[in-house]
């Protein structure tokens, strides 16, 4: 029922590896981009390892109860492109040292000018300087604030700042390393960044060009970020070519990373934007308390099951397994605590992308979230404000709710939809069914879009038949999908099965098209 989103890297970039993913429970491939360059060749290679690896799609008869032949699709895993954003970070050191060691207490000026020319300092006690990115870097900042270093393994406190801009002094609170290229957090501070740098731009173009089907926009910080990257994403869909049905291109759903203390504050403006929300908590652990990390997920994520939008829960969940090959106890109960909130998703990065143990990780994944699903409390509806609804959004709520509800109470084997918008699947998925939902689909990116929904699995539809027509009979399509349904192996003679679809009114009806659910019993062939 819960997804789970899988890191590729070195790790796992075979198809060997690939395949294992998936047949183990990787629903979403996430290529990272923050540490790439201009070069796709590398996600480019990894995108077609899953668009290519065999999933359920190949064992179905192609083919619909008419025998006409559909398009052949290896299988629905989503590709989400997770963009690096306007991060600041540190620059080369002096003396263009690897690594630089600064001692507790040590002076430290931090400057938006090349430091690597000067000469290092003798000692750890410093006086150090060290070069960021960040032009504001100055105008941010205040006497007493702090800046954290490599996820805040580094703490310094700022003690002045230059009037003419230029640096900020500040002391170490605590010792350590610190190297080129490191993240730098300011808390509490508003950063004056670009919602979009000129790379994200150009990985956002890549993933419109292959056909991505989500988007991680890291470091959201308003609901205006938001706008500016779907904004941009229309733009580049628009110059596509269109696609075979002379329809333009699907723009990949934009998930909003949830990452700095200004997100967490707007992030009732920014969840009505955003398609999704992924709770990232390695730069929000740093950026906020970590003591409150825990109550700003559940808080996220509950909003999120409240308006039927997938929430991501990322960062750290099995960090141990990129070394040993069992998860600790308390990783066991972050991935478990995750599901039982709401969690639509579970994400691995490390584990998958660089660990020694990538299948090993998702083995462990996929058996605590099997055990969390058992338990999930979900005995009750999400109830919406119809008032907020349109007339056509309350029919399809209703049925929607319906359907889930009878679901439960007649101990349905399964839910079955067919859709072509994944409206309907959104729908019944806002109510948080407590049994699988076969979305049927016919259109291939359609369905790789309702991935990351918790319990909706999309299934090709094996017929040729238009359900949006009004001469298309839907009892041939619900036969199909049943027929599918049960080859499968998710039905079997005797299961009740709930169906719910759309039907176009025909030219003697008074209704341009109505919202349908159906209950039935599974027949010996």
């Amino acid at each position: 029922m819960t997804k789970i989103v899988c890191t590729l890297g070195p790790a796992s970039d075979t198809a060997e590896q690939v395949a294992l993913l998936m047949a183990n429970g990787m629903h979403v491939a996430r290529l990272n981009f923050s540490h790439s360059g201009s070069d796709y060749s590398y996600p480019t290679h990894n995108l077609a390892l899953v668009r290519n690896s065999k999933g359920r799609h190949d064992v179905l008869q192609i083919g619909s109860a008419q025998d006409m032949k559909v398009p052949h699709v290896h299988n629905l895993r989503a590709i989400l492109v997770d963009t690096k954003g306007p991060e600041i970070r540190t620059g080369p050191l002096q003396g263009n040292a690897e690594v630089v060691e600064i001692a507790a207490g040590a002076p430290v000026e931090i400057t938006i000018h090349d430091v690597s020319n000067d000469a290092p300092p003798e000692s750890p006690d410093g006086p150090h300087r060290l070069q960021v990115d960040y032009q504001s870097i100055a105008k941010t900042v205040k006497v007493g604030g702090q800046v954290l270093l490599d996820d805040g393994l580094l703490a310094l406190q700022v003690l002045e700042i230059d009037p003419k801009q230029e640096f900020v002094s500040l002391v170490a609170l605590n010792g350590g390393p610190i190297k080129k290229n490191k993240g730098v957090n300011l808390p509490d501070a508003e950063l004056d960044l670009p919602a979009l740098t000129q790379k994200d731009k150009d990985d956002l173009k890549w993933a419109c060009e292959v056909g991505a089907d989500f988007v991680a926009a890291s470091f959201i910080r308003t609901a205006s970020n938001v706008r500016s990257v779907v904004a941009y994403l229309d733009r580049c869909v628009s110059q596509l070519p269109l696609n075979a049905d002379g329809k333009t291109p699907l723009r990949p759903l934009v998930i909003s990373k949830i990452e700095s203390k200004e997100g967490v504050d707007n992030f009732e403006d920014i969840l009505e934007e955003s398609d999704g929300i992924m709770v990232a908590r390695g730069d929000l652990g740093v950026e906020i308390p970590y003591s409150k990390v825990f109550a700003q997920q559940k808080r996220m994520v509950s909003a999120c099951n409240e308006v039927g939008k997938p929430v991501i829960v990322a960062t750290q969940m099995l960090d141990s397994m990129q070394r040993n090959p069992r998860p600790t106890r308390a990783e066991v109960t972050d991935v478990g605590t995750a599901v039982l909130d709401g969690a639509d998703a579970v994400m691995l990065s490390g584990e998958t992308a660089a660990g020694k143990y990538p299948i090993e990780s998702i083995r462990a994944m996929a058996s605590v979230v099997t055990e969390a699903d058992h338990i999930v409390d979900a005995t009750e509806l999400v109830i919406r404000d119809k008032r907020d609804l349109s007339h056509v959004e309350q029919e399809l709520d209703a049925v929607a709710a319906s359907a889930v509800q009878s679901a439960k109470d007649m101990h349905a084997k399964l839910i079955i939809l067919i859709t072509m918008t994944g409206n309907v699947a959104r729908a019944v998925a806002l109510h948080r069914p407590n049994v699988p939902v076969l979305a049927f689909c016919t259109d291939a990116q359609v369905g790789r879009r309702l991935q990351l929904h918790r319990g909706i699995v999309p299934i090709m539809l094996q017929s040729t038949l238009d359900p949006g027509c009004a001469n298309t009979s839907m009892s041939v399509l619900r036969a199909e999908a049943i027929r599918t349904a049960k080859e499968l192996g998710f039905l079997k003679t005797g299961d009740r099965v709930i169906t719910v679809d759309r039907t176009v009114g025909k030219a003697h009806d008074m209704h341009h098209y109505s919202h349908n659910m159906k209950v039935a019993t599974i027949r010996e062939n």
